[in-house]
């Protein structure tokens, strides 16, 4: 997953108009820099209260030296400065102001960091790889354990310090960090993973140190590569001078950080020997001023599953006016998957008096973002929390108070269903008008699409519109900030950088293009001869038994099937396989049909990614559905059976349904005699474009006794017909169902115990301007309305719509 940055603004910055370069809006983006072969990433940005921005980012590729003017003849690594004003308009003409030239053809380890003194000179840090004179450096390939494939020679920290102006304050090359080989047999040592905290007028600069050997395997004589790593700080003045530096010896040294303290010092978190999160407060002489180190999470943060042992670095540091920090980290309890925290540490050593669970995820690692207002953290998480291949994605918005206080009823906080066919990485949140905004950058497994969202959500939870950002715009590599309802994003429009480095911003007020999130299809299909008509859900029911809430399936093709043998009160399986009426005890598995002698709606209940309110949806009944499909005027030329193929996902069986009104999309063909599922067979994104001119799919499921799954396609286990509930009964001990074969749709008797899909609609209402004038019935219970629409009186009998010659309308 690809890694997110945020940066929450505590100060009370004025909410400045966003014009000229930045003008907020879904569309719009403005160049930072771009030039053909270069790529451009590693962004980091710092926001002023003036407005202003401060940003730090790296280029890569055949450049032009600016010392010979020639272009590299290898790919290089140069590192840039540029500020931006309140308006977004470039202070340096072109990539920026040029900080480093002088890498060799290899990639560094580490991203920039950015800060300011208290006189506004800028601060940079950056893990830099030169060929300096005298330097005697050698090539190292660093394996999966360390990130990527890359070779590093003779890495070193360089911190610079630059005006607003872009002169240099110290010297062009920068201050290096004292160059340390511990042990002299080894192979190659390098500086990384650098990281910058401005505490007063002392600058903190970290880095881990790496050093390593190579020895001979004694059984396989085989050259085996380890490692050895320390980790070193340095506390300079703001003149660059170094007051003090210290080394401590580590097997993790990555996973650390700093912040800045109170009185010039130095909050200082690492992995201590028993795999716990300790933190020591550094002076300038880079000593720990507490008596002890300060144990702040007793559980395990490092992982040893599949013989490994992976630590990670506390993933967000909060800065609090007090002078203390929050904490946002993961961490092992014993039997546990990961599972993410958050703990404060004041400048006394003191702490919270529990760690605040965050989440539970099953084990996945998770993008996250935060935003801090007044005393509330409010954290934004990607949740993947199911078992199938294409994924289950939610997000959820967890907001507690700085002091540990929850605001959400429960550990893990909001959850919103987005798209659960979706990885929905958040990017940063904003404050609407009286809602949050999530900001994301969503790929979508099944169909392939790639997208922006802002998602509007209310503060108790309800996700209720969702807005497109960023068009046809790959984001890689962000760097954001946000500040009251604007959100500041500086971003490579493509993998790498490929396409340069833009900007936009996005104003959480505005509403434009916004769709409300209902759950519904947009297709009306009529189910009685009075002309009533329903719209379906978005998708088959289905139930989450670890969270007790249900919800609509991601899309319209998918359906649980295997999955469904899991079903118990805890399972973290979604199912969609239900006992006849069973809204009120979904996982029930009796396979006595008396248990289910009454008929409990499942559309009574609240449904997640629907309006939240229960009794929305019904399950139809026999009839509704038998005249939708036989008795609606050309029923026969609205319903056809065909299958979606899902690449890996293998093909997907089931019926399409037409609506009243309906018109093909240009270059589409739909056979409705077909009696073979591969004839009508349509890609997941060509089942969207029918989805959006109304076209429901009814994908086929199989069917379940107890725990046991039927019906299914071997190998493949997708279902071989589809089955569905209806509300009718049939005896006292079982109900009508809609079976599905390659031969079209049919009516059937099931055993209520046995396990069914259900697909739920919701009254479409009468069409607008409509009002009734009279209406009358005979012996054959056939009805007949006179409407009055716009003063015009029109006929409906039999579902069909004549104006007062007697001529059908509709």
């Amino acid at each position: 997953m690809k890694k997110r940055f945020f940066l929450a603004l505590a100060c009370a910055a004025m909410m400045l108009p966003a014009a000229a370069q930045w003008n907020p809006g879904d569309k719009s983006l403005t160049k930072i820099a771009q030039e053909s072969g270069i790529e451009f990433n590693s962004p980091a940005m710092i926001r002023k209260a003036d407005g202003s921005t401060i940003l730090v980012y790296r280029t890569f590729g055949l450049q032009t030296n600016p010392e010979t003017q020639q272009k590299d003849t290898q790919r290089q690594f140069y590192l840039y400065l540029q500020i931006l004003d309140k308006d977004g308009n470039k202070k340096f003409d072109g990539n920026g102001k040029l900080i480093s030239y002088k890498p060799t053809d290899t990639a560094t380890y580490g991203k920039p960091n950015v800060d300011t003194l208290s006189n506004g000179n800028i601060i940079i840090t950056f893990a830099d790889i030169r060929k300096l004179e005298n330097d005697n450096y050698k090539e190292l390939e660093l394996g999966d354990n360390l990130g990527d494939h890359i070779n590093i020679k003779s890495c070193k920290v360089i911190a610079y310090c630059y005006d607003q102006d872009g002169n240099s304050v110290w010297s062009e090359d920068g201050v290096m960090l004292p160059y340390h080989v511990m042990d002299p047999t080894a192979n190659c040592t390098f500086y990384a993973g650098e990281k910058l905290a401005v505490s007063g007028d002392n600058i903190y600069v970290a880095a881990a140190i790496l050093e390593q050997f190579t020895k001979q395997d004694p059984h396989t004589l085989d050259p085996v590569d380890s490692y050895a790593h320390y980790f070193e700080i340095a506390c300079l003045d703001k003149d660059g001078n170094i007051l003090k530096e210290k080394h401590y010896e580590t097997w993790q040294a990555f996973t650390y950080v700093i912040a800045p303290a109170p009185e010039g010092k130095c909050y200082f978190v690492y992995v201590d020997k028993d795999d716990h999160y300790s933190a020591q407060l550094l002076g300038p002489d880079c000593e720990n001023t507490w008596a002890d180190a300060v144990v702040i999470e007793p559980y395990s943060v490092v992982s040893h599953e599949g013989g490994a042992a992976i630590a990670f670095p506390p993933s967000d540091i909060i800065p609090i006016s007090d002078g203390s920090i929050g904490l946002v980290y993961k961490a092992f309890m014993p039997k546990h998957f990961s599972q993410r925290y958050y703990n404060r540490i004041y400048p006394d050593g003191a702490q919270l008096k529990e760690h605040v669970l965050l989440s539970d995820t099953a084990g996945y690692d998770h993008s996250h973002v935060i935003m801090v207002e007044d005393d509330i953290l409010n954290i934004a998480e990607c949740v993947k929390y199911e078992r199938a291949d294409y994924g289950e994605y939610f997000l959820s918005l967890n907001r507690i108070k700085l002091d540990g206080t929850r605001l959400c009823p429960k550990y893990d906080g909001f959850w919103l269903d987005v798209n659960r066919g979706v990885d929905p990485e958040p990017i940063c949140i904003v404050h609407g008008d009286e809602n949050y905004n999530i900001l994301t950058f969503e790929k979508d497994y099944v169909i392939q699409e790639y997208q922006s969202f802002c998602y509007s959500v209310s503060e108790d939870g309800k996700m209720f519109q969702r807005k497109p950002i960023l068009r046809s715009v790959f984001i890689d590599d962000i760097a954001n900030a946000s500040e009251g309802q604007y959100a500041y994003l500086i971003f490579g429009r493509d993998t790498y950088g490929a396409h340069g480095l833009w900007m936009s911003c996005i104003d959480g007020t505005d509403y434009t293009n916004s769709v409300e999130l209902k759950g519904e299809l947009p297709g009306k299909f009529s189910v009685n001869a009075e002309g009533k008509q329903v719209q379906f859900s978005k998708a088959d029911l289905q139930y989450l038994p670890a969270r007790k809430t249900y919800f609509f399936a991601a899309h319209q093709m998918l359906v649980q099937d295997e999955l469904n043998r899991w079903i118990s009160e805890t399972d973290l399986d979604f199912e969609d396989l239900f006992g006849w009426g069973t809204g009120n005890n979904p996982i029930e598995t009796s396979t006595n049909d008396a248990d289910y002698a009454a008929f409990n709606e499942w559309g009574a209940n609240a449904i997640l990614n629907s309006t939240y309110e229960a009794g929305t949806w019904r399950t139809m009944t026999k009839d509704e559905w038998d005249y939708l499909l036989n008795g609606r005027e050309n029923a026969a030329q609205k319903r056809a059976i065909g299958q979606i193929n899902m690449g890996k996902y293998a093909s997907v069986r089931g019926m399409f349904l037409l609506p009243d009104e309906f018109e093909m999309p240009s270059q589409l063909e739909m056979d409705v005699e077909a009696q073979d599922w591969d004839i009508n067979a349509y890609g997941a994104d060509t089942l969207l474009r029918l989805q959006n001119a109304g076209v429901v799919f009814l994908p086929a499921g199989g069917w379940r006794e107890a725990v046991e799954i039927n019906d299914l396609i071997p190998t493949i286990y997708r279902g071989l017909h589809g089955y569905y509930w209806t509300a009718t009964e049939s005896g006292s001990d079982q109900a009508q169902i809609l079976y599905i074969d390659k031969t079209g749709p049919s009516f059937d008797a099931r055993p209520r115990h046995q396990g069914l899909n259900v697909r739920l609609v919701k009254d479409a209402g009468e069409p607008q301007g409509i009002e009734d004038v009279e209406a009358s019935g005979n012996a054959n219970n056939s009805i007949t309305r006179k409407v009055l629409v716009d003063g015009v009186i029109y006929i409906v009998r039999d579902g069909k719509t004549y104006n007062a010659l007697g001529t059908e309308v509709r």
